[in-house]
């Protein structure tokens, strides 16, 4: 039944997206104004621990790294290009309230940041978010990521968690963090991303499409194609149930076959409209010359 869902959804979902439409950079509703001291900076990068971080990425994120073909996932070092690339975005995106952890374990300071968080209801944030951040303090996805948890938005601390060195997973996660922030009912936009299997179905959609449309903005055809490789089979697990669980499961090999088919299919489809667009600008420009010389 899951296997079948995600058949009909993945492309249902995902094939909406268009690349031709406009940008829209974002606003933040009620976004707290910048408050970042030299001692809380908004972007952090983990200090290098080789030993955790040779774990992590040669042990622990095996599976996720089978479940998306990509040696990338989960690998705990994190390139200047992909830092670069989501300070770029969270700030061009008026996110001025966003933390950011490159492969960084900060259980305190998180804390902090959900008690300090006032868009959430307390009743929510702690029960539900302090559930999440018990999960990520005994359970550090500074080594277990992709076996427990991984690259993420939190919305009760509002900061994201980059494990890989990928910026379509990066964006992605800033994605989360644009939508969420962009909400007046906050709460309630949590809790429903919360709802198990189609909860998140939505704002994985919507995280994925703006990925998209930032980089056709940016210009950034290797980025769009990298995203179709791996944003289109990671959606296909939500769809499956498997990613957003506690843990990973053998279902998520199943249920990312289709996504990874329908994420080539369309990565051929882009390559061919790239390739038509340019044998059109050339024959246009041809035909322009020929005119010129007629004349």
């Amino acid at each position: 039944m899951k296997l079948k869902a995600v058949l009909l959804i993945t492309p249902l979902l995902i094939g909406c997206y268009s690349l031709e439409k406009k940008y829209n950079y974002g606003e933040s509703f009620h976004n707290s104004p910048d408050m970042w001291t030299e001692e809380d900076p908004q972007f952090e990068i983990g200090e290098p621990i080789p030993v955790v971080d040779a774990t992590g990425h040669y042990v622990f994120s095996l599976f996720s790294k089978l479940i998306f073909l990509n040696w990338k996932v989960d690998n705990h070092d994190i390139s200047e290009e992909t830092i670069e690339i989501t300070k770029n975005y969270i700030r061009e995106n008026n996110l001025r309230a966003v933390k950011v952890r490159f492969n960084q374990y900060a259980p305190i300071s998180e804390l902090k940041r959900i008690w300090r968080n006032d868009h959430i209801n307390p009743a929510i944030k702690y029960t539900f978010g302090l559930i999440g951040w018990f999960s990520y303090t005994v359970l550090p996805e500074r080594v277990f990521a992709g076996l427990f948890g991984g690259d993420h938005y939190n919305p009760f601390s509002n900061s994201v968690h980059i494990y890989s060195d990928l910026p379509s997973i990066a964006i992605h996660e800033g994605g989360h963090a644009k939508d969420f922030n962009s909400r007046e009912f906050k709460t309630m936009y949590a809790a429903i991303y919360s709802i198990p299997i189609i909860g998140a179905l939505y704002h994985e959609a919507v995280a994925t499409d703006d990925t998209l449309a930032y980089f056709q903005e940016k210009e950034e055809d290797e980025k769009i194609i990298e995203s179709y490789k791996v944003l289109t089979p990671a959606y296909a697990t939500y769809i499956g149930g498997s990613i957003g669980d506690i843990a990973q499961t053998p279902l998520s090999i199943l249920t990312v076959i289709p996504g990874h088919l329908f994420g080539w299919y369309k990565v051929r489809q882009f390559r061919k409209g790239r390739e038509d667009g340019y044998e059109d600008e050339i024959n246009s420009t041809t035909e322009l010359e020929y005119e010129s010389e007629g004349e």
